[in-house]
C-alpha cells in the first residue's frame, strides 16, 4: 500500500523529580524554575508533540504551562495527592494536532499492596484520524521494592494484560508506553512479563512482543573522548552510591508491533535516545541537588494513504 509522509510526532518523557510521592528533600522555587526552563528549551529544540511527566503535582503543572505560554498545548493531569497509592504522572500535548478520545487509570493489587500500574490515554490524530494509545507510568523505586520482589513481576504482567484487554480483537494496535519503570529494559518486568524485546526483526513480526528501542542506551554515550568526562552519561538515572554502576537505564518509551510494520505510523529508531543537556547532567550528578533523571525521547512518522 503506498503512503504519503504527514510529519514527525515526537514523544519525550521526563521524572521532574519535583513532587514525588515519597518524600525526599523538598523542591524549592528554584527548582521549579529550573524544571520550566527545561522544558522550554527542549520544547525549543525537540518539538515535542506529546510530554509526559513524573514526580509532579497539579500545581507543578500549572506553572509549566504557564511559562510555556502556549494555547495549543492540553493537559492530562492523573496526579493526586489524595489517594493511596498517590498519583504523580500528567501528559501534556499539542491540541493542534492530538485530541483525547478516553482514558482510565490502571490500578492493580498484590496482595494487600495497591499497585499504580500506570495512566492509559487514547488519543486521535487530527491530521488523519488514526488513533494510538499511550501508557505512561511511574512504578515503585528499588528501595521500596527490590528487583527481585514479585510485586516488579506484577506490574509488568498487568500492564501486559490490561492493554491486551483494551485492544482485544484488534489486529494491529498501534500503543506506546513511556515511563519511569525503575527497572532497566533487561529486568524480568519489562523484558520476560512485559515483553519488551530488543529483537526489532522478532518484535515485526510477531503481535505479541513489543520493541524496546531503549536497550541501546544502557552503556556509553561516549566513546573514550577528552570530552568523555564533562559530557558522558550512561543511563537515564544517577545513584551516585551504586555498587557496581551509578548509572541505570530506568525511562524508556516502548513500542507495539504495529510501529515496526509500515504502516500509518512508523518507528523512526534515529530519533530516540537520552537527553543530555548540560546543565541538567550536572546537576543530576550533584548530591546536593534533587535531580536524578534525565529525559528520553522518540519520533513516529505519520503517514496517510495515497
Amino acid at each position: 500500500m503506498p503512503w504519503s509522509p504527514v510529519g514527525p510526532l515526537v514523544f519525550a518523557w521526563w521524572n521532574t523529580s519535583l513532587s514525588p510521592p515519597v518524600s525526599k528533600r523538598k523542591s524549592t522555587a528554584e527548582d521549579l524554575e529550573f524544571v520550566v526552563e527545561q522544558i522550554q528549551q527542549m520544547r525549543d529544540e525537540t518539538a515535542f508533540d506529546v510530554l509526559g511527566l513524573g514526580e509532579v503535582c497539579s500545581s507543578d503543572l500549572s506553572a509549566i504551562l504557564t511559562a510555556l505560554g502556549d494555547s495549543q498545548f492540553g493537559l492530562f493531569d492523573a496526579s493526586s495527592r489524595d489517594t493511596r497509592p498517590m498519583f504523580d504522572t500528567a501528559v501534556i500535548y499539542d491540541k493542534t494536532r492530538l485530541s483525547i478520545v478516553n482514558q482510565q487509570s490502571i490500578v492493580d493489587g498484590y496482595g494487600r499492596q495497591k499497585l499504580k500500574t500506570g495512566e492509559v490515554v487514547r488519543f486521535r490524530l487530527i491530521e488523519t484520524g488514526d488513533q494510538f494509545t499511550l501508557a505512561f507510568s511511574h512504578w515503585p523505586s528499588r528501595r521500596t521494592a527490590s528487583q527481585m520482589e514479585p510485586v516488579r513481576a506484577q506490574l509488568g504482567m498487568a500492564l501486559r494484560s490490561s492493554l491486551a484487554r483494551l485492544h482485544e480483537g484488534e489486529s494491529n494496535s498501534f500503543i506506546i508506553l513511556m515511563g519511569d519503570y525503575n527497572d532497566d529494559p533487561f529486568s524480568p518486568s519489562l523484558a520476560d512479563h512485559l515483553l519488551a524485546t530488543r529483537d526489532r526483526a522478532l518484535a515485526s513480526r510477531d503481535n505479541r512482543l513489543l520493541y524496546n528501542p531503549f536497550w541501546k542506551w544502557i552503556g556509553e554515550s561516549h566513546h573514550d573522548s577528552e570530552d568523555f568526562l564533562s559530557t558522558g552519561f550512561c543511563g537515564t538515572h544517577f545513584y551516585p552510591n551504586g555498587n557496581t554502576t551509578r548509572w541505570f537505564t530506568y525511562d524508556q518509551i516502548i513500542f507495539s508491533s504495529s510501529f515496526l510494520q509500515g504502516g500509518a505510523m512508523v518507528l523512526d529508531e534515529q530519533r530516540c535516545r537520552i537527553l543530555a543537556p548540560p546543565l541538567l547532567r550536572n546537576k543530576v550528578m550533584t548530591r546536593s541537588e534533587i535531580f536524578d533523571h534525565l529525559p528520553v525521547l522518540a519520533t513516529v512518522e505519520i503517514r496517510s494513504e495515497l
